[in-house]
């Protein structure tokens, strides 16, 4: 009986320690993919926790840099710091990251723009607008935006009340 009781006892121990040990695994994202991540971040946004969102897409852009979720997670960072968070200089960091991390993505174009945007119109830093619709201007000349950067350029620093093309919306 003493023999089948040391037995069970060190069963019991093994059984705990590998217990353990898998749910420190679990418990830590260490089984998660790329996209398990994009998803949790996504259902934080959608439920009001965009700093949680934040926290999954830097596991995505720093655990799987290398991933095909990477560039997409990057730009949403961006996304997030602009629209939920009005963190306009830490947005503007993030989407000349994603530049320079993926300068062959299709929203290049428009992280480009976006730093303009938001330079011009959050910030009212009027040169530095200046600097990204000219960037934008230069390296997209045939890109669908195109217009809309012309027409940001030429009244940058000007009211809504003074731009003829916009006086009927101020009526």
């Amino acid at each position: 009986q003493i023999i089948i009781f040391i037995y069970a006892k060190t069963k019991m121990k093994k059984f705990i320690y590998l217990f353990t040990l898998a749910l420190l695994f679990t418990s830590c994202d260490y089984f998660k993919s790329a996209d398990d991540f994009f998803a949790q971040a996504e259902k934080m946004r959608t439920d009001g926790n965009p700093q949680g969102a934040l926290l999954s897409l830097d596991k995505i852009t720093s655990k799987f840099a290398d991933h095909s979720r990477a560039p997409e997670a990057q730009y949403l960072k961006a996304e997030i710091l602009y629209r939920d968070l009005q963190n306009y200089s830490k947005s503007i960091a993030e989407y000349e990251r994603f530049a320079i991390q993926f300068p062959e993505n299709k929203k290049v174009p428009f992280s480009i723009f976006m730093q303009g945007f938001i330079f011009a119109n959050e910030l009212m830093s009027h040169d530095s607008a200046k600097v990204y619709y000219k960037k934008f201007i230069n390296r997209y000349p045939n890109h669908e935006m195109i217009e809309s950067v012309k027409f940001e350029l030429k009244y940058l620093g000007i009211g809504i009340n003074e731009i003829p093309e916009l006086k009927h919306l101020t009526e």
